[in-house]
């Protein structure tokens, strides 16, 4: 009766790697052009003309004009130099970026932002207010203006301060109506103004109806008026500040090393060092430069990590295992290309192929750099790239038993020379490598989230040598690949394929696995179930 060894069909037991919880990539890719984020839009500058595009590159606004503000309050001007003042083409809306253009040519002031749905320009006729749909709201007429602050805005008329509303009415104000040389922006109810002459005028506090509240004991030479909105205080200076700290992700840390910057988030590394520039994440976004290039990189949630199905490999003669390795990537990443590195500890770079090319989890296989001549444990350090960014490192180590290859079929013999349990000088003889396979049990299969299974084969050897196979595995009638297995004496060894068929639906498979004699040949019919 014959001995019958068997074939399993398993999943490989993995060894896991470490973790990168979150995930870089372009936003947008390295370009000569100038790039400064406007939020959910790209500000793009090159050759002295700029433009807006979104995060997929797509043009919102083309590339022709000298100047566009950055968006505040849902609203950006379009403009272009015309002498040394700023012309204003249109007033893009944040909403749905449509650009409406002014039915008059009005020039942009300091004041670049709508309030009360208003912004103070200049046209012909002196200072005006400009409405969000690109229509004069108070025609060009004053010496000067200021945006509007809950209600109210300051204008100046043959040199003297007065209060407007919406409507174009006049306030009336007690300190001195008609005789103010000075008014200030609303803010928190409250306003200052001064009386008077222009050399020695008295300062009030008024509220929005013009009453006087208190009298404003700061010298006009000391006055402090901030220039964004030509309040008084320092209301407006706390405010940037507080948007520009909020606006800042500091969870994130901009580091250096051998001259070239990275990103670290809580101490671990989301990005190696390899850029020329790095600015702070500012939401999910960060402008930087790369080889003398600027781009934006987009920050993410998500994790990598790599598995090893076995970290000991087997060498005989100039044949090595092949090892294999699974490669999990976040959502973001399924469709892209990577390229995987791995080098080992003398920097030498091993032989890397991807098995898969799509999808959350790829399947590789690698070689050493060169065959090992001995039994050791090599550490290497895995790279993963996407394009030309680093966006991941690792750390591994694999271990190679270096074993004096016995051929199927040959007769070795052992001295006392040879051997210390021999009693004599006697030739024996050792039993040879004898393979033999038998039909297993078949198991459910399931794919794995990328629709690819992973079939293992064990190959048991009865002999007291070690010797060498070659298994075929077929599915559907197609080679999936054919792998050569060292076998150790009275032990059994695996090998690993990963068969890519984008399982859709249940359906039947037929594995079959077949020693390099030829005169073992099993197959297996096992059912393959669809991930999800």
């Amino acid at each position: 009766m014959l001995k019958r060894s068997t074939i399993l069909l398993l999943l490989g037991t993995l060894s896991t790697g470490m973790l990168s919880a979150q995930t870089v990539q372009w936003a947008v890719r390295p370009t000569s052009a100038q790039i400064e984020n406007y939020g959910s839009l790209l500000k793009v500058k090159k050759g002295g003309k700029c433009g807006l595009v979104n995060l997929n590159e797509q043009e919102i606004v083309p590339v022709k004009y000298d100047s566009i503000s950055p968006f505040r309050d849902g609203y950006a001007l379009v403009m272009n130099k015309d002498g040394n003042q700023m012309r204003i083409e249109g007033v893009l809306s944040e909403g749905d970026y449509e650009m409406l253009v002014p039915t008059e040519t009005v020039y942009a002031t300091r004041y670049m932002w709508f309030s009360d749905g208003k912004m103070p320009v200049k046209g012909t006729g002196g200072w005006g207010y400009l409405g969000t749909d690109g229509n004069m709201a108070i025609p060009c007429q004053f010496q000067l203006a200021y945006p509007f602050s809950e209600g109210f805005a300051s204008v100046m008329l043959n040199d003297k301060a007065y209060y407007i509303n919406r409507f174009m009415d006049y306030l009336p104000v007690e300190a001195g109506y008609g005789n103010l040389v000075f008014a200030s922006t609303f803010s928190g109810q409250e306003a200052v103004v001064y009386s008077g002459d222009s050399y020695t005028p008295k300062g009030y506090v008024i509220n929005r109806k013009g009453r006087i509240l208190r009298q404003y004991k700061v010298k006009p030479a000391d006055l402090k008026i901030n220039k964004d909105d030509h309040s008084v205080g320092d209301k407006s200076q706390l405010y940037r500040q507080q948007v520009q700290q909020a606006s800042v992700d500091n969870s994130y840390e901009v580091y250096q090393e051998n001259g070239l910057y990275g990103y670290k988030k809580n101490g671990a590394i989301v990005l190696p060092a390899q850029l020329d520039k790095a600015e702070p994440v500012r939401g999910e976004y960060a402008n930087v430069q790369y080889k003398g290039q600027n781009g934006v990189l987009q920050f993410q949630e998500g994790s990598f990590s790599h598995q090893l199905e076995n970290s000991k490999m087997e060498v005989v003669g100039n044949e090595v295992d092949k090892g294999f390795l699974q490669l999990n990537l976040p959502e973001s990443y399924d469709d892209a290309a990577v390229r995987l590195r791995m080098i080992d500890n003398q920097g030498r770079e091993m032989a890397v192929v991807a098995n898969s090319t799509q999808g959350a989890h790829r399947s590789f296989s690698f070689l050493p750099a060169a065959v090992p001549k001995k039994s050791e444990s090599v550490s290497y350090q895995l790279e993963l790239w996407s394009g030309n960014l680093l966006i991941w490192k690792d750390k591994g180590e694999v271990s190679y038993n270096v074993i004096k290859p016995v051929a199927v079929g040959e007769t070795v013999k052992v001295t006392a020379a040879q051997t210390k349990n021999s009693p004599s000088a006697a030739e024996s003889k050792m039993k040879i490598a004898s393979f033999a396979l038998s039909r297993p049990e078949a198991p459910s299969k399931r794919a794995g989230v990328n629709n690819t299974f992973y079939v293992t084969v064990t190959v048991s050897n009865s002999g007291d040598k070690t010797g060498v196979a070659s298994v075929s595995l077929v599915v559907d009638g197609k080679n999936v690949g054919t792998q050569r297995v060292n076998v150790k004496g009275r032990s059994t060894s695996k090998t690993t394929f990963a068969a890519a068929t984008n399982v859709k639906k249940e359906r039947y498979a037929k594995v079959r696995a077949t020693l390099s004699d030829g005169k073992s040949s099993q197959e297996v019919t096992i059912p393959i179930i669809p991930f999800y």
